[in-house]
């Protein structure tokens, strides 16, 4: 999702401290999620307290700053929406939404905090590293707050209540979006290639004969790659999971060298072998741009694993996918269930985000309304515009909006084979600080597999081994 934090700051809309018209909410309707489902948003009443699911105080007054990193128009839209809708119920709360680019927001937030000022009243926490923000008391706790008002994690995913909980069971957040890994395929590439549009790859070997048919090669130079596993949204950790591999043991030991996760690294050099070297991958890589010219929208790209929210930008810019070198029908694309080594189960990331309050807010009560209602209604705004899964289950499975939408079941369904980011409370980053130095070294062929993940087991054996001092 890291995605989010590009846009033009000319071209988005700004709430500031300026509400939106309450005319103008009901002109927002159901969401991008539903304009790409075909379906149209109805005229509706203005939200009331009755509405809320949860104990509300819309009689607080105020101003809070909600910090995060949605930059993208269709996202930084999505939010000011959610807040439009807050403002239905909590007329006297103003809300100044702040844009804080992906690779600053949680720096600068702990910066703030260390120094006492200047901290947001609520922000978008990134969910798995919330028990490290509790230990460190640089996210404030929720426990109270939650049960004044009856607030437990019996509505969410469980992995998502349980990363956003220590292990004593307190809140530091609000469980807030997830998502899930899947496969998307261009179903007109399938028919040129004379493959089945409605029979995708279901395991590793079938991605390979899949590829043989839809690799296109002019000369020395790329043209199209049926599939290449770094491509979209998922890395090693991922592909290891799919070939029965973990990254650390029930003691919190570190366990890169597993012979599973030494064979994905060894799958994935592969396919970089395939294509003539890692290389030309990035050669073409390189031509990758934005919107329609990334490399699944462009063509170059038949088949990528992504989250289910990149439906959302396929359909805002009106992906198209058509047959005979693009000249025939638009067949659209198909998504599948990621397909993992033979002989075993699919297991994918399920990511996300949770609203928290960092200490030091002196706005802690209408941030701690505003952080319920953005969760329990303000969710579902949102995941209609950005087809993010919400955390709330019966969101997820009963919406109408996101229910009309042709793959959300299958999307749904995905969500029985994700699983939480791995958390080491003795190395936190552990999988992120040393995983993409082990790919590269290994896929451009500096280290053999082997060697690489060696060097990262000895790294994330001396940290770990340090701080648990």
């Amino acid at each position: 999702m890291k995605d989010d934090v590009t846009g033009d700051a000319n071209h988005l809309i700004r709430l500031g401290k300026h509400r939106l018209p309450r005319r103008n909410v009901l002109k927002l309707g159901g969401g991008l999620a539903a304009a790409a489902a075909g379906v149209h948003a109805l005229p509706r009443r203005a939200l009331t307290q009755a509405d809320l699911p949860y104990t509300a105080n819309t009689s607080l007054s105020g101003e809070i700053e909600f910090w995060h990193f949605w930059g993208s128009q269709l996202r930084r839209t999505a939010v000011v929406r959610a807040i439009a809708l807050f403002n239905e119920v909590y007329p006297d709360i103003q809300v100044t939404e702040t844009f804080v680019p992906f690779g600053d927001i949680w720096t600068r937030n702990l910066a703030a905090v260390a120094a006492g000022s200047g901290m947001p009243d609520v922000i978008v926490e990134d969910r798995p590293s919330l028990k490290d923000r509790a230990a460190n008391d640089i996210a404030s706790s929720l426990g109270d707050l939650a049960t004044r008002d009856g607030i437990t994690g019996d509505a969410f995913w469980p992995f998502t209540w349980e990363e956003a909980t220590t292990a004593e069971g307190v809140p530091y957040g609000l469980p807030y979006e997830t998502d899930i890994r899947v496969l998307y395929y261009n179903k007109a590439a399938f028919i040129d290639a004379g493959l089945h549009p409605d029979s995708p790859p279901t395991n590793w070997d079938e991605l390979a004969t899949a590829a043989d048919a839809l690799d296109v090669v002019d000369g020395d130079e790329l043209t199209r790659v049926g599939f290449f596993p770094a491509f979209g949204n998922i890395g090693l950790v991922d592909w290891a999971w799919n070939n029965g591999g973990e990254w650390q043991d029930a003691d919190f030991n570190p366990t890169f060298t597993r012979p599973e996760n030494v064979a994905a690294l060894e799958w994935m050099k592969g396919w970089a072998d395939r294509y003539g070297g890692y290389d030309n991958v990035q050669a073409l890589q390189s031509t990758f741009g934005s919107g329609t010219q990334d490399g699944f929208m462009s063509g170059k790209v038949a088949m990528i694993v992504d989250i289910q929210g990149y439906t959302a930008q396929l359909g805002y810019f009106g992906a198209q996918f058509r047959t005979e070198g693009g000249e025939g029908e638009n067949v659209g694309y198909g998504v599948a269930s990621i397909p993992p080594a033979p002989g075993n189960d699919p297991a994918a990331l399920s990511g996300g985000f949770a609203l928290s309050i960092p200490r030091g807010s002196e706005n802690v009560d209408p941030a701690w309304e505003f952080v319920k209602f953005m969760t329990f209604v303000g969710q579902q705004s949102w995941c209609r515009d950005t087809y993010a899964v919400p955390t709330i289950q019966e969101m997820a499975t009963t919406d109408p909006v996101l229910q009309a939408s042709p793959n959300w079941p299958l999307f749904v369904e995905a969500m029985d084979y994700g699983r939480a980011k791995d958390y080491n409370p003795f190395y936190p980053a552990f999988t992120a600080d040393l995983i993409p130095g082990v790919t590269l070294a290994a896929l451009s062929g500096e280290q053999t597999p082997e060697e690489a993940l060696a060097d990262a087991q000895g790294s994330a054996e001396e940290e770990i081994e340090r701080n648990r001092e």
